[in-house]
């Protein structure tokens, strides 16, 4: 009867270790996706708030990339109507009005980038995300003071997060030719 736990013991330890070897690899890959960001924590807060990020590949966290940004981005254009409405001011009518134009954009290329991971065409997959950055950037340009600053800033990290991922993803996929 002893022999029973002792060998449910040396099993549950055995599939803990492994377990926590899956799961460090996944905090692994992540750091080395995200350590290409214009900023790293920002990166790697974002994927590891969607729990998939344990079990996923590059290309699984593409495609948790593609859903963060997604939800980011409609959440961010939302936002921006919301600010229009309230505003009296049309100096800052205008430029929100440009930056809900450039949000709708971005998610324009958040529907495109799917398909192209999905296709392994990732010079598709990183170009979505050079247009996720540049309409951030534009959008914070727009302002002298942007009230969508840090937004901004997240929508930039987002895009730099596919193209960082594009890029790996190439090279894996060069290395498996050879």
């Amino acid at each position: 009867m002893a022999r029973i736990p002792r060998t449910f013991f040396l099993l549950a330890l055995l599939l803990s270790s492994l377990s926590c070897s899956c799961v460090m690899g996944a905090f692994d890959l992540v750091d080395k996706v995200c350590i290409q960001n214009t900023s790293p924590p920002i990166c790697r807060e974002a994927l590891r708030s969607d729990v998939r990020f344990a079990v996923s590949d590059l290309t699984g966290l593409g495609y948790i990339a593609i859903d963060l940004t997604r939800r980011h981005v409609t959440a961010t254009s939302n936002r921006i109507k919301v600010l229009i409405a309230q505003t009296q001011d049309p100096g800052l009518k205008k430029p929100l009005a440009f930056c809900e134009q450039k949000y709708r954009e971005a998610l324009f290329a958040c529907e495109r980038a799917g398909p192209s991971l999905g296709e392994r065409y990732y010079e598709g997959f990183s170009a979505a995300g050079d247009a996720v950055s540049s309409l951030g950037k534009a959008c914070q340009n727009a302002f002298g003071a942007s009230p969508l600053g840090s937004i901004n800033k997240k929508t930039v990290v987002f895009g730099d997060l596919f193209r960082s991922l594009a890029s790996l993803l190439s090279k894996s996929q060069v290395q498996n030719m050879y």
